[in-house]
């Protein structure tokens, strides 16, 4: 097939001069970090550390407005210059107007078409997600009547998956968590683990049997647990909580999950969901992973254990803290809440709000060797609760973005960045807290900056190494 160059007529050339115009731009902004970077390898090479003017100019957020100034070159090529004065009041409003829906039209081009985004389904997985755990829940609750095993509650979607933003170059998990409440006869005690040397808040759950008889005559019900466990037992063929699941007194996590395990695998067939998929139990002490696929696709479902503290919605859960977390040990996460505040924003945000774009652009950047993505995600839930909701119309996107990063920079340079959930007296009502958690001081999430200089500097760069990817997605579309 034989292909015939057509003529370029004048408005082409136009859009040709700008576009090379931007990507002149773009040239000569990457030449300005190389020898930005040129100059910091060289002051570190011999033994200079970070000092303040240098950070300073540095970190300075005029990279992100020369995004902006990219951008909005490389948007130019949709307008026409109007080089005329305009003198009527009524011409330049309509103008304005236009411009207005030019720079609407070309941010949707931006964050809809010239972005690449990763293409997933996440409300699909989601509804699928906890379809099934939900059929699960049901069969196991019915096996369960009459047992004194946990009684296992709603389940609760939680985490990136269910928030709708997701990391680049990752499979989506998305992750259950199952309350638990105690059997007739038993009662659950959260006990604080006051060890400093463990990081976070952990608790154990302490197993009560409780007593079952008549207030006035304590021992006189047969089938009391705590007066007459062995005849209970004799009597409902059924061991108690305390027998099956426990570590001395404490809920243990490893037997709930390896309990919890074996009644899927013996329920999946009674599931309507097995006539289509092919469910593998994959190897987890303190999870039970689920990985479903067909001939089309697969799906991973992490299910994790908790107890709901005070009605709130603050649990204690089987996520491990660190590589040896004891079977016994409950951390306490705050995962529930963060999922809850972003369909509370969901809710208030304009329909056309940028907050989960400009949250799963800077994931989808981040290197997972810079920060953690909760790190960003901290910041981003910050700026929710702090700028008016109005604000993050996608027509702020690029100034959302700017606050964004300059956030991450303060945050960075003052080692210093608070947790959203613990201490924050600003949350939305809905949002469940006790009032431990409430009063409690905010950690600080980049504590290691500060005992570490060198992972200091490493953050340092690696802010820096974050504006150089994310200047080539918006100047050309890719991650």
């Amino acid at each position: 097939m034989v292909q015939y160059l057509q003529l370029v007529d004048d408005g082409l050339d136009e859009v040709t001069c700008l576009r090379m115009e931007a990507r002149a731009k773009l040239q000569e902004q990457e030449k300005v970090w190389l020898e930005r970077e040129v100059e910091q390898l060289t002051l570190m090479q011999s033994g200079t550390s970070w000092g303040g003017d240098l950070l300073w100019s540095a970190l300075q957020p005029w990279q992100v407005w020369a995004f902006a100034g990219l951008l909005a070159v490389w948007f130019m090529w949709r307008k026409r210059s109007h080089k005329a004065e305009i003198s009527d009041e009524k011409e330049k409003e309509k103008q304005k107007e236009e411009e207005d829906e030019t720079w609407a039209y070309d941010l949707r081009w931006l964050l809809d078409e010239r972005i690449q985004w990763p293409v997933q389904d996440l409300q699909t997985g989601c509804n699928r997600t906890m379809a099934l755990i939900d059929n699960f829940r049901s069969v196991i609750g019915r096996a369960l009547t009459g047992t004194f095993y946990p009684v296992l509650q709603q389940a609760i979607g939680f985490g990136s998956a269910f928030e709708g933003w997701t990391a680049r170059g990752e499979e989506v998990v998305y992750h259950v968590l199952i309350p638990l409440s105690p059997p007739l006869g038993h009662t659950f005690h959260l006990e604080r683990d006051n060890d400093q040397q463990k990081p976070g808040r952990n608790f154990r759950v302490r197993v009560d049997l409780e007593c079952s008889c008549p207030r006035e005559h304590p021992g006189v019900n047969l089938l009391c647990f705590l007066h007459h466990p062995d005849v209970v037992r004799r009597r409902t063929q059924q061991p108690n909580l305390l027998d099956s699941l426990c570590t001395g007194f404490f809920l243990d996590v490893q037997k709930i999950v390896l309990w919890f395990c074996v009644l899927v695998r013996a329920s999946w067939r009674c599931l309507p969901q097995s006539r289509s998929w092919h469910l593998v139990l994959l190897a987890s002490t303190r999870s039970c992973n689920l990985r479903l696929n067909n001939d089309q696709e697969s799906f991973l479902i992490k299910v994790l254990f908790g107890v709901r503290r005070h009605a709130s919605d603050i649990f204690i859960t089987s996520r491990p803290r660190g590589a040896q977390t004891p079977s016994v040990m409950w951390p306490e996460t705050y995962a529930v809440a963060e999922t809850k505040f972003f369909r509370h924003m969901a809710r208030q945000a304009p329909q056309d709000s940028s907050h989960i774009k400009c949250l799963q652009l800077l994931a989808c950047v981040l290197a997972h060797k810079d920060f953690s993505i909760h790190s960003v995600k901290t910041i981003i839930m910050h700026l929710l609760n702090t700028i008016p909701v109005s604000r993050w119309h996608r027509r702020y996107f690029l100034l959302q973005l700017s606050d964004a990063l300059e956030q991450l920079r303060l945050s960075l340079e003052e080692k210093h960045l608070e947790h959203f959930i613990l201490g924050n007296q600003r949350l939305p009502e809905e949002i469940r807290l006790p009032q431990d958690v409430r009063r409690a001081k905010p950690p600080n999430l980049f504590h290691g900056l500060v005992q570490d200089p060198a992972a200091h500097s490493q953050a340092m760069q690696a802010y820096l190494d974050l504006h150089h990817r994310l200047a080539r997605v918006l100047a050309y579309g890719q991650f």
